[in-house]
């Protein structure tokens, strides 16, 4: 059995699941953003070990929400929770709870997931972005995610002149956003997109899987991304690919971050 495990902006979700990525166990609390990320690893310390005492779990997956360097086990920035910047969370779980981990950004492991489980399944090229508290992307191209240095597809910091000033995706789009009355749905729907039709035109994916709080408005949210992207998108690629909501719902990022543990062991 793994253990995939999402540190999220608003909410922390650790899954026992098999090598198919089938979660047995799951586990869900809210994240309390005051508490900054000490607060967190004193949840994860509270919710993991019963965990591992009833299952034979013989790896640990991380999703971790913001940039990260993988090869490293360290976060890089956290841009929602503070405390996290620079923390060496692979050595912190690895001498907890004295078990392989891999960590990796949330969305590039719910983009592995829904590319080999998920929506994206038996596509070679697959471009998820989830719009939740932030806004995130990966891009999984024959069932690797393509990452750079401290990640990649980073969807959410694109910038856009608006009203006199750049300002990023996430500032226009986000739940956080629209939580806050910076923005409402329709608005966020129109440049988010923008976004995506300007991923198309960089990536040209055979799907784009839309996850992530704000997708659960369904159509109300997804009709409007279509006509923008509809609209924008460079004419040659028109119809090369759908647009569809995400397969796995809310446990997403824990199956993607269980299924890159069963590739570490």
């Amino acid at each position: 059995m793994l253990l995939g495990v999402e540190i999220g902006g608003t909410k922390l979700q650790v899954g026992v699941c098999d090598r198919r990525g089938h979660i047995v166990q799951l586990v869900r609390v809210a994240v309390v953003r005051r508490n900054g990320a000490l607060g967190i690893l004193k949840q994860l310390e509270i919710v993991i070990p019963p965990l591992l005492a009833a299952h034979r779990v013989t790896a640990i997956g991380v999703g971790f929400g913001g940039p990260v360097d993988s090869p490293r086990g360290r976060v890089v920035r956290s841009f929602h929770i503070k405390g996290w910047d620079g923390f060496p969370l692979r050595r912190w779980f690895v001498k907890r709870f004295k078990l392989p981990t891999i960590v990796e950004n949330d969305t590039n492991a719910a983009g592995l997931a829904e590319a080999l489980v998920g929506a994206g399944r038996g596509r070679r090229a697959v471009l998820y972005s989830n719009v939740g508290t932030g806004i995130g992307g990966g891009f999984v191209m024959d069932g690797s995610i393509q990452n750079g240095r401290f990640g990649a597809t980073e969807i959410g910091h694109t910038r856009y002149f608006v009203r006199g000033r750049w300002r990023i995706l996430e500032e226009l789009s986000s739940g956080l956003s629209i939580e806050r009355g910076k923005t409402t749905l329709a608005q966020s729907a129109k440049y988010y997109g923008v976004a995506l039709a300007n991923a198309i035109m960089l990536l040209n994916p055979d799907i784009v899987v839309v996850g992530g709080g704000v997708s659960l408005a369904g159509e109300r949210f997804l009709r409007p991304v279509r006509e923008t992207i509809a609209r924008l998108v460079f004419e040659p690629f028109r119809g090369n690919c759908r647009i569809v909501t995400a397969g796995l719902g809310e446990t997403v990022v824990i199956v993607g971050a269980a299924l890159l543990a069963a590739r570490e062991i």
